[in-house]
């Protein structure tokens, strides 16, 4: 008896410690891509990762003829050194004449040290660059099209302007989608995953998205996954995961599975009972559950990431991280519904969401998240000033612990380990 109060006694000393060692909130931000006249260039759907070396990078689409999806679109990078604080000067990873590269989606192969961007080059084609310099500089691109498409998808017909349409009576949209046929995606986002354990141990799974045909010419978006095992030298297609998904990303689970968060294309929940859509990969993205709807996930039509936070084994319990504009409503201040973009919690691996905490309350669209090596969450995300309908206009950095998002009700403990 004397030995198991002296066991409790330590046990909630060191819980106390624990405590008392809590660390301090922590929120810093910083403008990384700012808001330049007529904005052109503009800087759109950013996407974040820690390089092996410890930098940060933020890779975007710098849209050269301004905040449209088509256009003069090239790919750029800045990097920081020292958590944010500071960036670099604007690095060009790939500038493709008049071509738009979109949907930059990155991720980090853990047992090489790889860093892959993935990326749809004209809007017509999977494409890849490579680095194994923490982003210094970069390999590609290289194609892998025919690996993780269907060919009848090339084939799905769609309308296309008048044969003499010029840009002046149409718009570059329009003259730009001559000969297109099919529209893919990828990501965007930090959205590349490597699994960790089990058989499928270092598996790459990257989320795209295509179009089908469900009848009488009506061409509907659906995701799926691509993957390889073989640290990318073959890529593989996987499961096509449900109708009216879109923009996606993936997050490994503790028990191996892979959940899929999605933007929703639904026409029928448009514009003011969206959430976002979700299911679950038991074989690492060869096939899909059913579809259901996140319910906590009140959004507009529009991208949200998702990120592993901690692990039960690394850190004292599971959670994850998601992010996107928490607004069901459009209104006069706000036409496109994007604002009060809200970072939340889930401590039960994606089935439930807590309320999160707001990042900014004013007009803003997509984000990423990463986790440093520090267990801060790096975030990036597109923003506008209070009473601006622009949510495109600037690319923020922020910076913050567990202990700001909860306003101190949860932090970062050691794995509580069990006594001999």
């Amino acid at each position: 008896m004397k030995t198991l109060r002296i066991i409790l006694l330590l046990t909630l000393a060191w819980m106390a410690c624990c405590r008392s060692r809590a660390a301090e909130p922590l929120f810093e931000t910083a403008r990384v891509f700012a808001l330049t006249p007529n904005n052109k260039p503009n800087y759109r759907i950013p996407s974040i990762l820690q390089a092996p070396n410890g930098d940060i990078l933020i890779i975007a689409e710098r849209r050269n003829d301004g905040p449209g999806d088509i256009g003069n679109h090239d790919i750029v990078c800045k990097r920081s050194s020292d958590k944010g604080k500071t960036w670099s000067e604007e690095q060009m990873i790939f500038d493709d004449g008049n071509n738009v590269c979109t949907d930059i989606t990155v991720g980090l192969d853990r047992i090489n040290g790889k860093l892959w961007l993935f990326f749809l080059r004209n809007k017509k084609q999977f494409d890849y660059f490579t680095s194994t310099d923490s982003g210094a500089t970069w390999q590609g691109p290289i194609s892998i099209h025919e690996q993780v498409t269907k060919p009848e998808w090339d084939k799905l017909t769609s309308a296309k302007p008048e044969a003499d349409a010029d840009a002046a009576s149409v718009g570059r949209g329009a003259v730009w989608a001559r000969g297109w046929v099919q529209r893919y995606g990828i990501g965007p986002g930090n959205a590349m995953v490597q699994l960790r354990g089990g058989p499928r141990a270092g598996r790459l799974i990257v989320p795209g998205r295509h179009r089908e045909d469900i009848g009488k010419g009506r061409l509907r978006s659906f995701a799926h996954s691509f993957y390889s095992d073989d640290h990318g030298a073959t890529w593989k297609l996987g499961g096509t995961i449900g109708l009216n998904t879109s923009e996606c990303q993936f997050v490994e689970l503790a028990n191996g599975d892979v959940r899929v968060m999605s933007r929703n294309e639904s026409s029928e929940d448009a514009p003011d009972n969206l959430r976002h859509l979700t299911a679950i990969s038991h074989d690492g993205g060869k096939t899909w559950s059913d579809l259901r709807r996140a319910e906590e996930l009140i959004t507009p039509r529009c991208h949200g990431p998702v990120e592993r936070f901690t692990l039960v084994g690394q850190q004292d319990k599971n959670r994850l991280l998601f992010s996107g504009p928490a607004s069901p409503f459009r209104q006069n201040e706000h036409p496109y519904g994007r604002y009060n973009l809200t970072i939340r919690l889930s401590y039960d691996e994606g089935a439930t969401w807590t309320a999160g905490k707001t990042i900014w309350p004013h007009p803003a669209s997509y984000s990423d998240i990463v986790v440093l090596d520090d267990m801060t969450v790096g975030y990036v995300y597109e923003r506008g000033d209070k009473g601006t309908t622009h949510y495109w206009d600037e690319v923020h950095f922020a910076r913050f612990n567990l202990e700001w998002l909860t306003d101190g009700r949860d932090t970062l403990t050691p794995q509580v380990k069990s006594q001999p």
